[in-house]
């Protein structure tokens, strides 16, 4: 056992004694990785890293090498008997309110150690984050816990940023796929394998480029932060009351952060262009035989239909059993005729702000706010 986790873990008998051991909140420094890596391993057993020495490089990467690193904005250990009992990241990312910079926080990889859950040290370290000076915090992957306790601290759980969007293209396989993840019903989706291929490759025959029709004359050409930082002033900024602020370096280094995170598959970053102009881009992580997640879906106002479908075409042709990616609320008529389907999944978008303007920004939809703007692309686990 390692001494960090010898300090932290404690018998039967000692457990009340040991409940009341004295700890502090302190900022990390480089220096506790280490601690946080044990910390990280004992919550997350499951975690794939092939070595300590990876898992602990990729926590100084994002968190010490991330180019919008702020002193003022630090992350938070809880440290008792010199062992890291707790930990609550930051990444200071900075956005803009119309032609305001706002300051924002956040939230990545919120850990207690399983034997000191029953102390205050959660509220604690949430309580020294949201006394910080960022305009606003924001965290995208939170359990159900963590939600009902946010809400105990004033935090807000916004439902528009919590809806997420799913378009079934290959309804057999896909099906098939949540059989598998049912222990009961696993032998039945064996059985339904073959048959439910050839069904789907039947659909293909019958409906081929369903997605195209109507389509104007569009090409896809490949889209790198250069590109994108030259149309967001058009596309984005135009439209969005609340959104990310990037330069080349920051967005360059986010790009190839995301691209890392390869247990979702390869990503796919393509601009859509027709005649005369960029329409818009999307960003995905392609995977043959699986759904594949969406980081982003950038559009003009009058194109987001005709993005989408390029989506859903390229998606397809890269074998999706589905597309899936978060809800923006004004092109949800636009995702809706393309039968797409809402609902809330996976971990909860929370936010808090002293500013109720940009609370109600972000409640009302007009936020921009998405997978690549919080931590729902970090890859903390490896592969």
């Amino acid at each position: 056992m390692k001494p960090s986790q010898a300090r932290i873990t404690t018998s039967h008998s000692s457990s009340i004694t040991e409940l009341r051991s004295p700890w502090s909140i302190r900022q990390l420094t480089e220096g506790d990785v280490a601690g946080v890596a044990d910390l990280f391993e004992r919550v997350y057993p499951q975690q794939r890293w092939q070595s300590r020495e990876q898992c602990e490089t990729y926590f100084r990467r994002i968190f010490f090498a991330n180019p919008w690193r702020h002193l003022e904005l630090p992350s938070w250990i809880a440290v008792e008997a010199g062992g890291v009992a707790g930990f609550a990241g930051v990444l200071p990312r900075p956005m803009m309110y119309g032609s305001r910079p706002v300051s924002v926080a956040v939230g990545s990889q919120f850990m207690v150690h399983p034997e000191r859950r029953r102390t205050l040290i959660a509220l604690e370290l949430v309580k020294r984050i949201l006394s910080g000076p960022q305009d606003l915090f924001v965290t995208d992957a939170s359990s159900d816990e963590a939600k009902s306790a946010w809400l105990g601290v004033g935090g807000v759980v916004p439902i528009l940023q919590n809806l997420h969007w799913t378009r079934v293209l290959r309804p057999m396989r896909y099906t098939i796929d949540l059989l598998e993840k049912n222990r009961r019903l696993r032998p039945l989706a064996g059985a339904a394998r073959l048959p439910g291929a050839l069904v789907d490759s039947l659909a293909a025959r019958l409906h081929p480029n369903r997605f195209a029709r109507g389509d104007r004359v569009t090409r896809l050409e490949p889209l790198d932060a250069a590109g994108m930082l030259d149309a967001i002033p058009e596309l984005v900024e135009s439209n969005r009351a609340l959104r990310a602020h990037y330069d080349e370096r920051s967005l360059t280094w986010l790009l190839e952060e995301a691209a890392r995170k390869s247990r979702h598959g390869a990503l796919r970053a393509r601009a859509v262009v027709d005649t005369t102009r960029l329409l818009g881009w999307f960003i995905y992580y392609a995977r043959a035989g699986a759904i594949n997640e969406v980081l982003q879906l950038t559009a003009r106002e009058d194109s987001f239909d005709v993005v989408l479908r390029r989506l859903l075409i390229d998606a397809w042709e890269q074998g999706a059993t589905a597309v899936r990616g978060r809800v923006e609320p004004r092109f949800a008529p636009q995702l809706s005729d393309q039968h797409c389907w809402f609902r809330r999944e996976g971990g909860w978008t929370l936010v808090h702000s002293r500013d109720d303007e940009l609370l109600e920004s972000i409640e009302r939809g007009s936020a921009s706010i998405g997978r690549l703007d919080g931590q729902w692309w970090l890859r903390f686990h490896d592969r």
